[in-house]
């Protein structure tokens, strides 16, 4: 994880200049000038993907690396009591590790858009936005470097003395029926309606924006049901709720997380790419293709990952 979280952020700031000249340049240059832009682009093009690459591998190997330290800690039982060894910076860049991978694909599937095409449309594009992007870049990096570099083996809180004594965020019984068979419900009920409107956005882009609205409204309700509903009853310890622990005692789980967090996520990355990836005929046809399979990825994504859900469920009666 260090070695990585250097090497990117070097690679990072080593084309950050080159970036800025072609984005600056491109508009107003003359094709002679163009040609010289070019012969720069692809050299930044390739040291981007390999950034892009490092920090996208750099996600779940945090998580592991991070698990591989549970023993080290004393009091720690799961993800939950190492991060508590390092509580602000663990807890408040956690969201970082959900959320800036989804900049980073964009990135990769405009690149690959652009790749597609036998000009280079998106080249100004895609500097850019790596020009946004490279401060992220640096940021992640370096929270990686000091995370790592600071933890230490101190006594720390797990999560039955935490998550477990906090009062539940919903009720025991809601109009006489189990709340939790209610959510459990309602997470089916909005994971299948999702699934029917991204493969709908992939014929009609009417349907896109309610696909949209959609996966907002999944996030809550998903992370509602993993921790009151399917970490007691898969775990079956009713009275526990740590998601982290979950994911842990049950492989499968992580797999259901990632096809969510794919398929949640693909819709702003298609956002995206109808914002940028469309300069010319060439590339909005490309544009077009793509998007297209973004969106019957997240509906199969999702399917996937409710039915490993499903079987974990299933599994409980059998």
């Amino acid at each position: 994880m260090l070695l990585l979280s250097i090497l990117a952020a070097g690679l990072a700031l080593f084309v950050l200049d080159r970036a800025f000249r072609i984005f600056r340049a491109w508009k107003a240059a003359d094709e002679e000038e163009r040609y010289e832009l070019e012969k720069e682009f692809y050299l930044t093009y390739t040291v981007v993907y390999i950034v892009l690459g490092i920090r996208l591998f750099a996600v779940p190997l945090y998580f592991w690396t991070m698990q591989t330290l549970v023993p080290t800690i004393p009091g720690a039982m799961c993800l939950w009591g190492v991060f508590n060894a390092l509580p602000i910076l663990c807890w408040s860049s956690l969201m970082w590790k959900f959320a800036l991978p989804v900049l980073y694909s964009g990135w990769l599937i405009l690149a690959r858009i652009n790749d597609r095409c036998r000009r280079n449309p998106l080249l100004r594009n895609l500097m850019g936005l790596y020009l946004v992007l490279s401060p992220l870049l640096v940021i992640d990096s370096v929270i990686d470097l000091v995370v790592f570099s600071r933890l230490n083996p101190v006594q720390v809180t797990c999560c039955t003395s935490a998550i477990d004594i906090w009062p539940r965020p919903i009720p025991l019984l809601l109009m006489g029926v189990p709340s939790q068979l209610l959510l459990l419900a309602t997470f089916f009920a909005f994971s299948l309606t999702y699934a029917f409107l991204s493969y709908a956005s992939s014929r009609k882009s009417a349907f896109e924006w309610p696909a949209r609205t959609m996966s907002l409204a999944l996030i809550p309700i998903s992370v509602l049901t993993t921790t009151e509903v399917l970490t007691p009853w898969i775990m079956d310890l009713p009275l526990h709720h740590c998601p982290f622990c979950l994911l842990y005692r049950q492989p499968t789980s992580s797999l259901s997380l990632a096809m969510l967090w794919f398929s949640l996520v693909a819709p702003w990355c298609c956002l995206l790419t109808k914002g940028l990836g469309r300069v010319d005929e060439e590339s909005i046809q490309a544009e077009q293709e793509t998007r297209g399979l973004l969106w019957v990825g997240a509906s199969l994504a999702l399917i996937i990952g409710v039915a490993f859900i499903a079987v974990d469920l299933i599994a409980l009666v059998v």
